[in-house]
């Protein structure tokens, strides 16, 4: 039996055609994926640069006094207020890109509904900075503002801590 060689030739050329066409469409998939994850690290880069501009403009201090009165309803200072609420749409700006890194499935599902509820304490209804998240919220992305929105429609209110009991108080 004789072997026909074009026959075999032709074969070779369809399989090394198919070949290429196969690692074509692996490289457009490695592209497509290193393009993802270089916008998702710009991303975290302006982020990390947006809130490393606020918190240089913290006043420590004057930020743990407000935090704690913040959480405990108490009336701020102006200068609490500006810090507490600078921190706080700093920390929003934190959750913004992790709701972006959790849609691109860079973090999971556990991990967001942890941030969910920080958000819910955050900007809630009852929360001090809640005015001030209406107020801001149309500088952040539509994505990430329609998912505070429909966190903040789910959460339950958090009543304010109550205020701390000194050891004195206590043995009264």
């Amino acid at each position: 039996m004789a072997m026909n060689w074009d026959a075999v030739g032709a074969v070779g050329e369809l399989a090394g055609a198919a070949a290429v066409i196969i690692t074509l469409f692996y490289l457009a998939l490695q592209v497509k994926q290193a393009t993802s994850e270089a916008r998702a690290s710009a991303r975290q880069a302006v982020a990390q640069m947006n809130v490393d501009s606020l918190v240089a403009s913290f006043n420590p201090p004057i930020l743990s006094a407000a935090a704690k009165k913040a959480t405990r309803g108490e009336e701020l200072t102006p200068d609490e207020h500006s810090n507490y609420v600078r921190w706080v749409l700093s920390r929003m700006r934190v959750f913004e890109n992790a709701y972006y890194q959790h849609r691109r499935g860079l973090l999971d599902e556990e991990e967001w509904s942890g941030y969910k509820a920080i958000i819910a304490g955050l900007a809630g209804p009852t929360a001090y900075a809640h005015e001030h998240w209406k107020w801001a919220a149309s500088s952040y992305s539509p994505s990430f503002v329609a998912e505070v929105q429909r966190i903040l429609d789910s959460a339950r209110p958090i009543p304010p801590t109550p205020p701390q009991v000194t050891r004195e108080e206590h043995c009264l």
